[in-house]
């Protein structure tokens, strides 16, 4: 089977995206595929999957989850991941101003990404988030068994 964009190699790389009832597959070779897709390693991506995975907070259908540096993985809802990002920007303006106040000096993603105190900071308000959330829950009577 000859690669779907240059028509010319072999296709050894197959992807297959699946929205609702409609399945579409691509095959590609290595050199037209997306950067790193001929390198992919499926364990690991299969490890990251929230496919049959719960909500850590309502136990509804996951659809996203975040490592935690425990090396547990914590999965939400869409419902709960809003409320959990809300968390963390309510954490970001009140511990962060510096990053949060207008009319400052623009502050670049990739600066922020490679400062060792934001990264540390940003670990430790993902577990603090987590922790707010679970005890909203609790105080406003949405986790009965808590």
């Amino acid at each position: 089977m000859l690669c779907a964009t240059c028509h010319e190699k072999e296709a050894t790389i197959h992807v297959t995206t699946v929205v609702g009832a409609d399945e579409e597959t691509v095959d590609l070779c290595e050199e037209c595929a997306p950067p790193g897709f001929a390198n992919l390693d499926l364990e690991k991506a299969e490890a990251l999957s929230v496919i049959g995975k719960k909500c850590g907070f309502c136990s509804e259908k996951a659809y996203s989850g975040e490592m935690l540096v425990s090396g547990g993985a914590i999965y939400w809802c869409f419902d709960c991941g809003t409320e959990l990002m809300s968390i963390v920007g309510e954490l970001l303006k009140t511990e962060q101003p510096d990053l949060t106040q207008p009319g400052k000096e623009p502050v670049s993603l990739l600066s922020i990404c490679s400062d060792s105190k934001f990264l540390a900071w940003s670990e430790a308000a993902s577990r603090k988030s987590v922790q707010i959330l679970k005890e909203r829950r609790r105080q406003d009577g949405r986790d009965k068994d808590s």
